[in-house]
């Protein structure tokens, strides 16, 4: 088993609905690309089956990081056609989607949920994680600095006696473990 987002698990491979196996590198092979996990956004937002031109549109929207409307016929083309061609027959192979390509229409598998539960990662949240522990860590390395600078009775800490350093070291672990807990 691998470890998925907030405990969850996913089995090395599972059964799709037509009998077809997704292993976990399937579900890797759809997440590797940005516009495959586009699509599966999309879908997931959309109630699960969308038109392909609506698709493309939205993806293509996303790539420009412009409107829809704002998008001119090339934008458009271009990412229909990489769609069309390629990654949505791909993730209909891999058994993720139904990509009808007569009719035009994409549609989320059950499997899909397999690989939704890895595009619920915010990166924005990622970042302020990564964030609040570079601060937690300065913090710290500040705290010990001082600390050892008043143990070893430098300058003005000198006059903190060693009980007070040591409840100052106390305090700054209960606090940055306490921050830490509550992220």
């Amino acid at each position: 088993m691998i470890k998925g987002v907030e405990g969850s698990q996913i089995n090395e491979s599972a059964e799709t609905g037509d009998g077809q196996r997704l292993t976990t590198t399937n579900v890797f092979d759809v997440l590797k690309n940005d516009r495959r996990r586009a699509v599966m956004r999309y879908l997931h937002e959309h109630g699960g089956s969308a038109e392909l031109s609506d698709v493309a549109e939205h993806v293509a929207a996303r790539e420009n990081d412009t409107a829809v409307r704002q998008l001119t016929s090339q934008e458009r083309k271009r990412v229909r056609i990489a769609l069309y061609q390629c990654h949505l027959p791909r993730m209909d192979a891999l058994g993720v989607v139904d990509f009808d390509n007569d009719r035009g229409t994409v549609a989320l598998r059950d499997a899909a949920s397999q690989v939704q539960v890895y595009l619920e990662l915010d990166p924005e949240a990622d970042r302020n994680a990564a964030a609040s522990e570079r601060t937690a860590f300065l913090l710290a390395v500040g705290i010990a600095a001082v600390v050892t600078a008043g143990a070893l009775g430098l300058g003005v800490l000198s006059a903190v006696p060693p009980a007070g350093w040591t409840m100052v070291s106390v305090l700054a672990l209960v606090g940055i473990a306490g921050r830490q807990w509550r992220a």
